[in-house]
Formats: structure tokens, sequence, C-alpha cells
């Protein structure tokens, strides 16, 4: 059986909730990352990844600022935080509506 066979073609409306999902969750990651980043500063003894010098990562930084005492990168964390909370907020959202399609 030809493996092109099982591929299935999404209607304008699926793709564009399939795109809305995989931004919604490619923004999810990355401020993840920025803040294992943050909480890496704070605490060496945390895990680093290179995928934390990813260009999102570096401008979600850029814009959060953590700066270089403990201070700052706490005010960091908590912006991070937030942020997290809204964009995971958006992801749920999103899941739903994706789920109308799958029944």
């Amino acid at each position: 059986m030809d493996s092109d066979s099982d591929d299935v073609t999404l209607s304008p409306a699926e793709q564009e909730v399939q795109n809305k999902l995989l931004r919604a969750l490619e923004k999810v990651q990355t401020i993840s990352m920025a803040l294992n980043r943050v909480e890496h500063l704070l605490n060496p003894a945390n895990p680093y990844t290179p995928a934390m010098n990813t260009p999102p990562v570096k401008a979600l930084l850029a814009e959060v600022d953590p700066g270089s005492s403990a201070e700052t990168q706490r005010d960091a964390m908590l912006r991070l935080q937030e942020k997290l909370t809204i964009a995971r907020n958006e992801y749920q959202k999103v899941m739903q509506e994706a789920a109308k399609f799958s029944s």
C-alpha cells in the first residue's frame, strides 16, 4: 500500500486551526525555555540546554531583561510566568477549537 494513500486533506478551516495550534504550542515552548534560562541564571545547578539560545528565546529574554542581579532575574521570572499562563490559556482555547473538527 502506498503511504501517500493515507494522506488526509484538511479543509481551509481545519488548516487554519492547525496553524493556530502550532503557533500557540511554539509560543508556550518558547516562553518555557526562556523561563528555564532565567531559572538557570538564578540557580546554575538548574539544567541548561542550547535551545535556550534560539533567536525567539533570546528576543523574549531581551524583552523581560533578566539583568545580572537576583532581583531583576526574579522580576523577569514573574513576567515570564505571567506570559506562560496567558500562552497556555490561548493554547487551551485553540485545542477546544480543534476538538470541534475531531468529532
